[in-house]
């Protein structure tokens, strides 16, 4: 099996866990079961150009290491979104053309890379190391050190003050920011004056809101990425239960526990008998890891009674080095031995000499590889009750647990191991089984081989199809296209109705009543737009077991024989992925609403084909392919949401039909067009056609579809393509009807400067 490894570091110059556990697994599978492992993987070396590429052959691995040292970074959004890595890992996949993709963190890498296998058919596998994915900082630990609940399913994100303003600064900000860190390496006095006078500068300027919207760009688009994954590996149930709070369906997250080489640890030496207790600390000397609650703890206990060896190298939490002189002030105290970083080689023999292994961290650990690498050394753990921790440490039986930050509490427990001599013995005889790495890469590649087996969705009648119909304030709307639905020749193994409208759900409940039985209902918090609510029921359907999604508004009309002709469509078309039918307008019957969309990348125009004419004037092919079909009614199947995920929640209302269409061509499918198919759409009923709202929408939303679609740059031709979005969006709100020109005009301008600002979802 040909296997991609995506890693942020890599041994031996990252030394982290991720990337311990990464190495290990790599190695797994080339060394037991001769898979052929590529490791796509970062390296931050000033000395070389930026993006450099450098490939290494080592223990059977071919590993591909890309310089990032964030030097050329502009934006925000491109910390965690690079087209440049991007690039580089779509000719990595083109050359090796990989069976299945395993993750483990994209952090200095791309998000991109998920969307790049996703478009290849490629299965795509995460391990959950932390919580980067939901929280920028990685840890769940704001900037004042304080634990954070972090963001829930459909939640608007709160992040950022720990993003900091600098997040807004744009492209400007982010050149100044990568100049002084220039300087700063060259003339660090000089550079760490102007960071703070930049810093100053920039909360003095920046406070319109920016950060915050970056922050909330940032959080819908890590949910699409998760949603383009194909399976999720959770080594504690803290993880899995804090992914399933952010919106991950549990069926998609598989608990894994870490496996571990257990080589290293056989026939390792007694430590010889001592007066001492000997704890010891192995990990950054980092805030996270609360070294300065074991040192607090250890000034207060009787002098003589303990010896601490302390294992690892100072490190800034995410730029922020304040930590370093409050930690130094505790390290000349008597019983302290500091040795600096251990190689992970030697880690089994630095254990075996310790009584106690002390993790005192303040985050929400995962599941620290060191406490299971302490079991195989057969070292009981003291450890903050936090996290993942209290999974694998057993208060009393395999070590003992602290309360988190508490130095007071933790000299309670190590007075506890000195004054009762059989408690350690007692530990120590209770230390469990220790997983191993053959174990858990057996049990991954069974999951990687059930995905690549399965990767053909069935194209027969038998197939599970399911519709989702989105209300939004029009339930008896909504309830004639239900009863249309469930008329219909093609019988629906599920109908989905998503209620965006809270404060009218009693009266669409209502409305419903007498199709009740026959439904499934979703009510919304609050209104996530058309794109936002139609992906909740796509995920319900999905979850089910739906071979095709189809996707329904609540104002269109359905006939009995439209979707039984849309399934036709796609099975006599090779390739093809979504259908949609002839949309006509319910107030007039002959008249074409939608013959499908037509789009030019170059210029960024969008038209309904046939809008207006007389359906007697139009001689339809039985199936024709077209970019893009209406949202309002669109038949999809279970690959493309495999591989292009859900509809972009960015967009809220409008765009977002044609987008997913674009991004399922460049994955590789076709949307057709069924000329025998037909449906009957109302349209702006709960939006008015020449609302503010509305146009306010269009231009946004026009301009970020062409932005993502169009050609890359940002040179003549995109800055040509914008002005003529901008140009079509004013001339037809000058020419719309309802409510002032100056009104329309406005709602234009906020469209488009709410763009230049990346403020995206509902409107401002």
């Amino acid at each position: 099996m040909r296997i991609l490894v995506v890693v942020h570091g890599f041994p031996p110059s990252a030394q982290g866990g991720s990337e311990i556990y990464a190495h290990a697994h790599a190695r797994a599978l080339h060394d037991r079961h001769g898979d052929d492992v590529v490791v796509l993987t970062s390296e931050q070396d000033p000395g070389r150009a930026e993006y450099d590429v450098r490939r290494e052959f080592r223990d059977g691995l071919r590993i591909v290491w890309v310089n990032n040292t964030f030097r050329e970074t502009r934006t925000f959004e491109e910390t965690y979104r690079n087209d440049a890595i991007g690039a580089i890992a779509a000719r990595l996949i083109d050359d090796f053309h990989p069976n299945v993709a395993h993750i483990h963190h994209l952090t200095r890498l791309s998000t991109t890379i998920v969307q790049l296998l996703a478009e290849r058919g490629i299965p795509r596998f995460v391990t959950l190391h932390d919580y980067w994915l939901l929280c920028h900082r990685g840890q769940l630990l704001d900037v004042n050190g304080r634990v954070c609940d972090g963001p829930a399913k459909d939640a608007v994100s709160d992040c950022g003050a720990c993003l900091g303003p600098a997040a807004g600064a744009g492209a400007v900000g982010f050149a100044g920011a990568s100049a002084v860190r220039a300087l700063e390496r060259r003339v660090p006095a000089a550079g760490r004056l102007l960071r703070i006078a930049g810093q100053g500068m920039v909360n003095a300027c920046f406070r319109d809101g920016a950060t915050e919207a970056q922050s909330r760009k940032r959080l819908a688009h890590m949910r699409e990425v998760c949603e383009r994954v194909t399976h999720l590996f959770a080594p504690s149930g803290r993880m899995r239960d804090q992914f399933v709070r952010f919106g991950i369906a549990p069926e998609r997250i598989t608990m894994a526990g870490y496996g571990f080489d257990h080589a290293a640890f056989r026939d390792l030496a007694a430590p010889a008998p001592s007066d001492r207790l000997r704890l010891g600390f192995l990990g950054s000397l980092m805030v996270s890891k609360g070294p300065d609650v074991l040192l607090r703890a250890i000034a207060a206990l009787p002098r003589g009674s303990v010896s601490v060896d302390l294992y690892g190298a100072h490190s800034a939490y995410h730029g922020d080095d304040r930590f370093r002189p409050r930690l130094d002030a505790l390290l000349g105290h008597e019983a302290v031995r500091l040795h600096g970083p251990v190689a992970h080689e030697h880690v089994a023999r630095a254990l075996s000499r310790l009584d106690v292994l002390v993790v005192p961290s303040i985050w929400p650990e995962n599941s620290p590889l060191v406490i299971q690498e302490a079991f195989l050394a057969g070292v009981p753990v003291v450890a903050s009750r936090i996290g993942g921790i209290p999974e694998v440490v057993e208060d009393g039986r395999n070590g003992l647990l602290f309360t988190a930050g508490d130095s007071d509490d933790l000299v309670r427990v190590l007075t506890r191991l000195m004054r009762e001599p059989d408690l350690l013995p007692a530990l120590r005889a209770g230390i469990p089984p220790v997983r191993t790495i053959e174990d858990d890469v057996q049990a991954a590649r069974r999951m990687y081989e059930t995905h690549v087996a399965a990767r053909v969705t069935p194209r027969g009648p038998a197939a599970r199809v399911a519709a989702v119909v989105l209300n939004y304030g029009t339930p008896d709307d909504t309830f004639l296209a239900v009863k249309s639905l469930l008329a219909s020749r093609r019988p629906f193994d599920d109908v989905i109705v998503v209620d965006n409208d809270r404060r009218g759900a009693a009266g669409t409940r209502g409305a419903l009543r007498d199709v009740w039985s026959r439904i499934t209902y979703i009510a919304m918090e609050r209104n996530l737009g058309f794109s936002g609510g139609v992906n909740a029921g796509i995920r319900e359907a999905l979850a089910r077991g739906a071979a095709r999604v189809l996707l329904v508004n609540s104002d269109i009309i359905v006939p009995p024989d439209c979707v039984e002709r849309l399934d036709r469509a796609l099975a006599a078309s090779p390739g093809a992925g979504i259908a949609g039918p002839v949309v006509m307008m319910r107030s007039e019957p002959d008249v074409i609403a939608s013959l499908g969309m037509s789009y030019s990348p170059a210029t960024g125009r969008m038209r309904h084909q046939g809008f207006g004419a007389s359906a007697t004037e139009q001689d339809q092919p039985a199936v024709r392919v077209v970019d893009g079909v209406s949202g309002c009614l669109m038949l999809v199947t279970r690959d493309v949401f495999d591989a292009v995920g859900l509809l972009d929640e960015d967009y809220f209302f409008s765009f977002e039909d044609l987008d997913f269409c674009l991004r399922a061509r460049r994955a590789g499918f076709t949307t057709v067009l069924a000329g025998a198919a037909t449906a009957y759409h109302q349209g702006g009923r709960s939006l008015d056609a020449a609302s503010p709202r509305r146009l306010y929408f269009a231009a946004r939303n026009h301009l970020l579809m062409a932005a993502r679609t169009g050609p890359a740059g940002r040179g003549a031709a995109a800055t040509f393509r914008a002005l003529s979005i901008v140009l079509l969006n004013l001339a037809h709100a000058a020419l719309s009807r309802g409510g002032s020109p100056a009104t329309r005009l406005w709602a234009v301008a906020r469209g488009t400067r709410d763009y230049i600002a990346g403020r995206f979802g509902a409107d401002a």
